[in-house]
């Protein structure tokens, strides 16, 4: 018998998030949507698990994932000094440390609906977690901190892209000065035809091994609007 599926929804918002992709040594970026590893990274959190806990690579082999941009936001560039440690001169001793200069991306003002579907005992769990979280969670960065709660509600017997187009539970959060009829962009696992692949599906968490998944891009149309 087939077990029965259930979708927690997450409210990501908050002044500043940050999804990093590609990022290298002293250059940090940000995707233009929630990485489903940064997501599923942000329920092990609240769950309490440590990074290199086999739990976070089974929810992540285990669980469908969807994203809404509600708020598409505006990218900047910030600016971190960071120091390493003293250099030895060649008479053997310390002088001023390695100071290098780190841009960094962050989306500021965004908003995202994401869905995270799986067996309903699983998000059950996640759910609670959300709602009760052991550790203190984060949009992408430590930096970024929500400015709701992140918990956004459960249903039962839908997909993840089911729930992400069912405006009666979710509804879009427009601001107010913006147009009712808005076509909103989301995300959602390909099975034919992908427009992309994002180097996000987690392989093993504590190794941060991670492989492609390809992704489809598709619009919405907005019929309920919240603020």
């Amino acid at each position: 018998m087939e077990k029965k599926k259930a979708v927690v929804s997450l409210r990501l918002e908050g002044p500043l998030q940050s999804w990093g992709e590609r990022s290298k040594w002293d250059r940090r970026d940000t995707a233009d949507f929630p990485s489903k590893s940064g997501v599923i990274g942000l329920v092990a959190c609240a769950m309490g698990l440590e990074r290199n806990d086999d739990r976070i690579n089974h929810i992540a082999e285990n669980t469908q994932y969807a994203v809404r941009r509600d708020r598409t936001g505006t990218l900047i560039t910030d600016f971190h000094t960071v120091t390493g440690e003293p250099m030895i001169n060649a008479e053997g001793k310390p002088r001023n440390a390695n100071t290098i200069i780190t841009p960094r991306q962050y989306l500021q003002d965004a908003c995202f609906t994401a869905f995270i579907c799986g067996e309903k005992e699983l998000i059950e769990e996640m759910a609670e977690a959300l709602q009760n979280p052991k550790w203190v969670f984060f949009l992408g960065r430590k930096s970024c901190v929500p400015s709701c709660p992140v918990f956004n509600g459960i249903v039962y017997d839908k997909t993840a892209e089911q729930a992400l187009l069912d405006q009666e539970s979710f509804p879009v959060r427009l601001r107010k000065n913006e147009p009712a009829t808005a076509r909103i962009l989301y995300e959602t696992p390909s099975v034919d035809n992908p427009t992309y692949s994002r180097s996000d599906e987690i392989v093993d968490m504590g190794k941060r091994e991670f492989r492609r998944r390809d992704i489809t891009l598709k619009y919405m149309e907005v019929k309920n609007v919240s603020e």
